[in-house]
């Protein structure tokens, strides 16, 4: 781009870009959702109509072109040529598109239907590019519009509609980088700089209120009487700790309160809570001494089978496992583990399925019973091992165990026996 702006019949539909340093100016219709809620439809079409005049005869006389409308906004385009800086165009349209509204369209609407128009503008300048986007119309169908476009790509179109959405009442908010081009030197003097946050973002620029242009007449201006307080960065973190300060302050005074209740019912409480620990202590010892009970009573079951193979076959495989369960499940209760229970009653299971000649399960407490009891007959070894065919687990429990040292010389006499028929007289 040099002097101006393409129109969509000069580009080509291709892949083709222009690009080049424009000024892009916004323009939204502040609180225009409300309208249809105050106005017929007959009036509607009057405020939307004079207010896009206005701003279309702003952005013209000042030597911008407007590009697109979006609902009640309006995107216009400047361009720096021998009629000046696109800078300065663009805030110029922007004071001019203030000084309409608020000295010559609001008045007319505030006597005929009692309205403001209120709108917020936003100017930032930068590198853009523009290609031609959209479609022919349908081939064969002449009376069928070709729906063409252009597509504004980089980030001024998105920052100008951003600084908009920021202000209100014809308040103008310009980048930095439109700012630092103004060719008027003493207007700079209106410019206050501020950074504001909007919708998670944090806008930094300038802003102008009320920065109406000069008439030869003095017009008393009209603006829309609602106005959004525009707070800087700083004042809106300010404003933001007062109020949780605010808040603190009122819940201390509301805990201070509650603490005065508090500290009546805690002498209660912690009389009570003496009573409750020692009723606590008490239950903890009965319930202490029930489930030692009961865990005695399981393996005494499981010890009535000991040796007495017709009776272990009589009451069967399920009557023994669940007793089996239900001793495991009361030893926790009073703090043994898994194999404190297993070498506990090691000798008894041992028994118990070698009678139901279960013998896999059998081997699986005799490894238990060599590695925690006391003794251990080489005969039921012998039976047991001869059934299942492998013994490496119960080697290395024997081997363990008399590295302890911790057997009587009879109970050690019997262990070495059986150690030693397993490593050079059993043959799997």
């Amino acid at each position: 781009m040099s002097d101006q702006l393409p129109l969509i019949d000069d580009l080509s539909d291709s892949n083709k870009i222009y690009y080049g340093k424009v000024s892009i100016l916004f323009v939204d219709m502040r609180e225009s959702t409300k309208l249809p809620e105050k106005f017929d439809g007959i009036q509607l079409v009057k405020i939307y109509r004079s207010y896009i005049r206005v701003v279309v005869q702003a952005i013209r006389y000042s030597g911008g072109v407007v590009r697109d409308f979006m609902g009640d906004g309006v995107l216009a385009v400047f361009v720096d040529n021998e009629d000046g800086k696109s800078e300065d165009k663009a805030v110029r349209a922007a004071r001019y598109i203030a000084t309409s509204i608020d000295k010559f369209l609001n008045p007319i609407l505030d006597q005929e239907i009692k309205h403001r128009v209120s709108c917020g503008i936003g100017v930032h300048t930068g590198e853009i590019s523009l290609s031609k986007v959209g479609m022919k119309g349908k081939e064969q169908q002449d009376d069928v519009e070709n729906e063409f476009g252009i597509a504004w790509i980089g980030n001024s179109t998105n920052l100008a509609c951003k600084f908009s959405g920021a202000v209100d009442n014809g308040t103008i908010f310009i980048s930095t980088s439109t700012y630092s081009e103004l060719s008027d030197v003493d207007g700079k003097e209106k410019w206050e700089q501020i950074k504001i946050s909007k919708g998670g973002n944090t806008l930094t620029g300038y802003i102008a209120k009320r920065y109406y242009l000069e008439l030869d007449s003095d017009i008393e201006p009209c603006p829309a009487k609602n106005s959004v307080t525009i707070l800087s960065l700083v004042d809106e973190l300010k404003r933001e700790y007062q109020k949780q300060l605010t808040d603190i302050e009122k819940k201390a005074e509301e805990l201070g309160k509650k603490e005065q209740l508090l500290h009546a019912k805690e002498h209660q409480l912690n009389c009570k809570a003496v009573e409750i620990n020692q009723q606590g202590k008490e239950n903890i010892s009965r319930w202490q001494e029930i489930s030692e009970r009961e865990y005695q009573f399981y393996c005494e079951v499981l010890h009535s089978g000991h040796c007495k193979d017709a009776y272990v076959q009589e009451m069967g495989k399920d009557f023994w496992e669940d007793n089996l369960s239900k001793a495991f499940s009361a030893g926790v209760k009073v703090g043994k583990n898994e194999h404190e229970i297993k070498q506990e009653i090691s000798y008894v299971m041992v028994s118990i399925y070698e009678d139901l000649e279960l013998y896999d399960k059998a081997y699986d407490f005799l490894v238990e019973q060599a590695s925690g009891n006391s003794w251990l007959h080489l005969f039921t070894v012998q039976n047991i091992v001869n059934k299942v065919g492998y013994c490496d687990r119960l080697k290395t429990a024997l081997y363990t165990r008399l590295g302890k040292n911790n057997l009587s010389p009879e109970n050690r006499d019997e262990f070495e026996k059986i150690k030693n028929w397993l490593v050079f007289d059993y043959k799997q």
